[in-house]
């Protein structure tokens, strides 16, 4: 078992660049995601692939994810935190290119997991990292900031396709470049990783239980943001929209990740975090109302996406800051783990259901989807509130 990490030790510089590393491996991941899940999509669209088809490779991809994540703490703390995210890293940049170099529908679902698996290893060990440098006093800021980029690289994976198209090697190029330069700060800060600590099962069970609206915010934020970013633009090029403009909404919806995450950050700590994640998932369904007006086109559309994105993005965010104030140690990695389990659950169904919603009644059945994934968390989350009001210190339940 690693020795206990004390963030408190590290120097100024030292710490200046584990969080540059760990800002660089979310980034990284934001980037992957970001690029592959419109980037992937559209190309089976093109290609004549049905949705369904199209969001079971996407959800080929979460069931990647939510299979290798009860073993991502266990493989970092064997082999070290910076071997494994190194790992990672290439293991990512090399499926990317991979998908260029063969057309065969069934290696692509291969390809997704192995992606994915990758992803999702740079996802959870950033997430203990930011949780184990940060402080309760600069817990909000850091996350917040984390959160943002994690929405920065997902509004860039769209830019690349409007400039570099869907066509040819240059997107698949460019983002696994830009994934591997991610991994120059880890290499950087390699002496100043916190370990990762094992995370027993039945601990990972124990946090679905002791923070359920948390535990639900993980489960539909993963259906919904992965849903949408995986048929968004499909949905808007199905009502005639170019493929170059239905990308903007989604780099729209980055934008809006990064710029209200701050705000709902600080709205987090003033109030019971579950009136915030509430607000979220009101806003979710809200959006669902708005998208056939909208027809995911124009201004009108991009600010949905805007608002959208933001809000539902508060879930992870304020979710992520509730974990790292309850949770040490390897309590912490599991309920990490147990997080990101259900936001891999969340991802396994969401593009499943959404393609099998489009394939229904296109290309609307998508909002039915999102409506009815929403509705399920206010439900719970509103109950939770009114059975168990506001505790003396709102910041112990989320």
């Amino acid at each position: 078992m690693p020795e206990a990490f004390d963030a408190s030790t590290l120097k100024p510089r030292e710490w200046r660049l584990s969080l540059g590393a760990v800002y660089a491996c979310i980034f990284a991941n934001g980037i992957g995601m970001g690029l592959s899940l419109p980037l992937l999509s559209l190309i089976l669209e093109r290609n004549g692939i049905s949705a369904t088809v199209n969001g079971a490779n996407a959800t080929f991809g979460a069931f990647a994810m939510l299979v290798f994540t009860p073993f991502i703490p266990a493989i970092a703390a064997r082999i070290g935190t910076v071997r494994f995210l190194i790992a990672c890293y290439v293991v990512a940049a090399a499926s990317l290119l991979a998908f260029r170099a063969t057309n065969d529908l069934a290696l692509w679902f291969v390809l997704r997991f192995t992606l994915n698996c990758a992803l999702q290893g740079l996802f959870l060990v950033s997430e203990l990292w930011i949780n184990q440098i940060a402080t309760n006093a600069t817990r909000g800021r850091l996350v917040g900031f984390y959160a943002a980029l994690v929405s920065a690289g997902f509004a860039i994976g769209p830019l690349i396709i409007q400039v570099l198209g869907t066509t040819g090697w240059a997107p698949f190029v460019t983002g696994a470049a830009m994934v591997l330069l991610a991994m120059i700060p880890l290499v950087v800060a390699r002496r100043v990783a916190p370990p990762v600590e094992h995370a027993e099962a039945r601990a990972m069970f124990a946090f679905v239980w002791r923070s359920p609206s948390a535990a639900m915010a993980g489960l539909a934020y993963g259906a919904i943001e992965i849903c949408l970013a995986n048929f968004l633009t499909v949905y808007a090029v199905r009502l005639g929209s170019p493929e170059a403009k239905a990308t903007l909404l989604l780099a729209a919806w980055g934008l809006g990740n990064m710029l209200l995450q701050p705000p709902l950050g600080w709205l987090a700590d003033k109030v019971d975090r579950r009136l915030v994640l509430l607000a979220c998932g009101l806003v979710a369904f809200a959006g669902t109302l708005l998208l056939p007006v909208t027809q995911a086109t124009g201004w009108p559309g991009l600010a949905l996406a805007f608002v959208w994105g933001g809000f539902i993005a508060g879930l992870y965010s304020v979710g992520l800051a509730h974990l790292g104030a309850n949770f040490r140690g390897g309590k912490l990695a599991a309920a990490n783990a147990a997080f990101a389990m259900l936001y891999a659950v969340g991802t396994l169904i969401g593009p499943g259901l959404g393609g099998i919603g489009m394939d229904l009644w296109n290309p609307h059945g998508l909002g039915v989807v999102i409506a009815l994934i929403s509705a399920v968390f206010v439900a719970v989350v509103a109950w939770r509130a009114v059975a168990f009001p506001r505790p003396r210190n709102p910041a112990q339940t989320a």
